[in-house]
């Protein structure tokens, strides 16, 4: 087995280190090896060095002209990176170079889809399905659900339904196959019919997930005990933050991607989509510190270790400033470290955005999430997982009244105008007309609700859960509403 078999099989099985080792090794060999620059610009995209990746990509893609590959992997870390408009260019050249090749033009319609472009996201897509012999087929049928919708049975259901008749195909597509049918069913009000193909996508993805939700009650109990009055009354003193983060956070599906997009019209407001530098970075820099995971390393930390981690995240958002002072962090599972974003960041903005819940509910079990987490595939375990949220939440207001700004979804698909006003006073931002402005050019949406939000930015139907009301009972009892 040559070196290079060697490392790519490394990173495979998961070791990282040794398959880097192998890599330099080339690279001491032969300082022009484009297979060793592609192997170090992966493992750089597997530990988040997307500017690291990017560097060593581009020599990648410059060796090795004729391999994919490189260039997948450049628009992933040109993603990662902040820099969705390289990516773009880079997937571009990809399809003019490689015209029939299904993962290039997955990956152009993905990030077609990230920019609103939906009708041409929708012929790549197709593209797809008529160049792909493999999994990747499914996903792109799945996709083409989302993008469009169905008012009778045509081509596309037919062709769904035959692929899911193939007894051969793995569980992910026929969960993914089984969701697209749930969304054709439902634009053609066939509801009944359409519960049962979520239903039977929910089963299938719930049989996948290691744990179950009740599992996450000590850790929502060792938050609440973590985060008394007494700690919170010390935080970062004279923080004089050249960025000051604005976080939207509650539970999934609650029309966080909505609000990001309206108020990155503002001229001083940054969308940057969902985060991962406060359970990422910030927290392995805690946990190196003080060898407690999160809530525990809160405890007893210094001036100088609270400072040290506020500029780890900010300069990770720095990234997506664009120039702006104000910039959105909208990852919903925030709500889990207000206490420790009140800790580092006692100037940032909170917004708790809150929906109705069954409508919340019923969303969550329409669509497919890349994570395997319980609460996103039964209700019986987002009924659990909402309680916890709903007792922290409680906890959040308890001990940091002033810090929280609350509000309804509801209220701002109804009340747009005054509300936005609302929030923006509460976020010591002058008003910008520009919020207003549904021609205004929105930031790239790399979440589950870039069709929606694109298509219903002011037109968002507020209670689709009416349709399913008996299949939702878990959620219409006036304790959960």
């Amino acid at each position: 087995m040559s070196d290079l078999t060697q490392a790519d099989t490394l990173v495979n099985n998961g070791y990282y280190a040794e398959a880097e080792k192998l890599y330099i090794k080339l690279l001491h060999s032969d300082p022009n090896h484009g297979h060793a620059y592609r192997g170090l610009g992966r493992l750089a995209l597997i530990a988040n060095m997307p500017f690291r990746a990017v560097s060593l990509l581009k020599k990648a893609c410059h060796l090795l002209p004729n391999e994919s590959m490189p260039l997948i992997y450049l628009a992933d870390a040109f993603n990662g990176a902040g820099s969705e408009h390289d990516a773009l260019t880079v997937l571009e050249y990809g399809q003019k170079t490689f015209p029939t090749l299904a993962p290039m033009l997955y990956q152009l319609a993905q990030q077609q889809l990230i920019f609103g472009d939906l009708i041409n996201a929708e012929h790549t897509f197709r593209q797809v399905v008529e160049c792909g012999t493999n999994s990747i087929v499914s996903f792109a049928l799945h996709d083409i659900t989302r993008l469009k919708t169905f008012t009778h049975e045509d081509k596309d259901v037919a062709l769904i339904q035959s692929r899911l008749a193939n007894g051969e195909l793995d569980k992910q597509e026929q969960i993914i196959l089984n969701y697209a049918l749930g969304k054709a069913r439902d634009d053609l009000q066939d509801y009944a019919k359409a519960w049962q193909y979520f239903e039977q996508a929910n089963k299938l993805q719930l049989k996948q997930c290691s744990f179950k939700t009740i599992e996450l009650l000590h850790f929502y109990s060792d938050v609440k005990s973590t985060f008394t009055a007494k700690l919170l009354s010390k935080t970062r003193s004279n923080v004089r933050n050249e960025i000051v983060p604005i976080f939207i956070l509650g539970l999934p599906r609650s029309g966080s991607t909505l609000l990001e997009q309206i108020l990155s019209r503002h001229n001083n407001i940054s969308g940057a989509g969902e985060l991962p530098y406060l359970s990422r970075e910030v927290n392995d820099y805690l946990f190196n510190q003080t060898q407690h995971h999160y809530p525990r390393c809160m405890l007893n930390l210094s001036e100088t270790q609270l400072n040290d981690a506020a500029q780890i995240y900010l300069q990770n958002l720095s990234v997506h400033a664009q120039g702006k002072m104000n910039v959105i962090d909208k990852l919903p599972a925030n709500f889990q470290s207000i206490g420790l974003i009140y800790k580092l960041f006692p100037n940032a903005k909170v917004i708790h955005l809150q929906r109705h819940l069954p409508d919340v509910a019923l969303s969550i079990y329409k669509n497919n999430f890349a994570e395997n987490e319980p609460y996103f595939c039964s209700l019986e375990e987002f009924k659990q997982y909402n309680q916890l949220y709903v007792d922290l939440m409680l906890h959040w207001q308890d001990v940091l009244p002033d810090f929280i700004y609350e509000l309804n979804y509801e209220q701002l698909i109804n009340r747009k105008e005054a509300t936005l006003r609302a929030i923006l006073d509460f976020c010591d931002i002058q008003w910008d007309p520009a919020c207003l402005d549904e021609t205004k050019v929105n930031t790239p949406i790399k979440t589950l609700s870039n069709v929606q939000v694109r298509k219903t930015m002011d037109k968002t139907v507020i209670t689709p859960s009416q349709n399913y009301t008996q299949y939702l009972q878990l959620f219409l009892t006036d304790d959960l509403n």
